[in-house]
């Protein structure tokens, strides 16, 4: 059985270093959307939101990426594929969501210098971002009827926001062999510093994601546990919001428990 495990996931994730990194972990190939993608905007003369602009009422572009992606479904290869539609048109593959916070996607692009990526500032950075994926969910909806942002989709979630990405690709090496080898795991991983605090102190690590932001649904007490361990990913499970409240004063408190700097909810 060939070895298909396919990258999605928010904007300077870093899907495409760790494709990398998984590709010579498993002997695999790396097939990459986002640098096809890319190599369209540059033909064209347009920046990447440019080009997911024009998408929206041109989806021909759509229909060359997809057709190659339909194809890898039974293609006799191990193969590591970076694409926010990997997930269904392979749905044999172990499908993993790499999510970072906004702002630190946005400081990575900016320092990549991808001539389809000009930006001048960090703050311009984040807006395109912001819209470049307001404008891929609106077309992906349109014309697939999915949600690329529904983390349920997918077999795997990693936050990959302040873990380096030999880091992140251990971990994906490590779940999809428990994957393959029909193991339970916890399907989210995510850094301490995005976990804000919410919900109950007792049960089993479980979170909700409202607005981008992911808050402690239950399970404090063991998050806080893990975290003073020294554990970069805490493994947890989603659950709905239940009831709980998250201020400023909560978030000071968990930061002087648990010694880590949380990344608040911006205005």
């Amino acid at each position: 059985m060939n070895i298909k495990i396919s990258l999605a996931g928010d904007l300077g994730s870093g899907k495409s270093t760790v494709g990398k990194l998984l590709a010579k972990e498993f002997g695999a190939e790396c097939y990459s959307t986002g640098t096809i993608q890319r190599a369209i905007a540059t033909e064209m003369g347009m920046t990447t939101l440019e080009l997911n602009r024009y998408m929206e009422t041109h989806p021909e572009i759509d229909g060359r990426i997809d057709d190659g992606l339909r194809a890898l479904e039974h293609e006799p290869k191990d193969l590591i594929i970076d694409s926010r539609m990997a997930w269904h048109f392979v749905p044999s593959s172990f499908s993993v969501y790499m999510m970072c916070d906004a702002r630190v996607s946005a400081e990575r692009i900016l320092n990549a210098g991808r001539e389809s990526e000009p930006f001048s500032s960090i703050e311009e950075a984040v807006r395109s971002v912001a819209d470049r994926r307001k404008s891929e969910m609106l077309r992906y909806s349109g014309l697939y009827g999915v949600n690329i942002k529904d983390t349920e989709n997918y077999d795997y979630v990693i936050d990959t926001s302040f873990v380096p990405p030999e880091t992140v690709g251990a971990h994906i090496a490590d779940h999809y062999r428990k994957y393959a080898a029909g193991e339970r795991f916890a399907r989210y991983e995510i850094c301490p510093a995005r976990l804000l605090p919410y919900g109950a102190r007792g049960g089993e690590p479980a979170v909700f994601e409202e607005d981008g932001c992911w808050y402690i649904a239950s399970g404090a007490d063991e998050i806080a546990r893990r975290i003073r361990a020294g554990e970069t990913l805490i493994a947890c499970t989603k659950a709905e919001k239940g009831e709980g409240s998250f201020t400023l004063e909560k978030a000071r408190e968990w930061e002087r428990e648990t010694g880590v700097k949380l990344v608040l909810p911006r205005a």
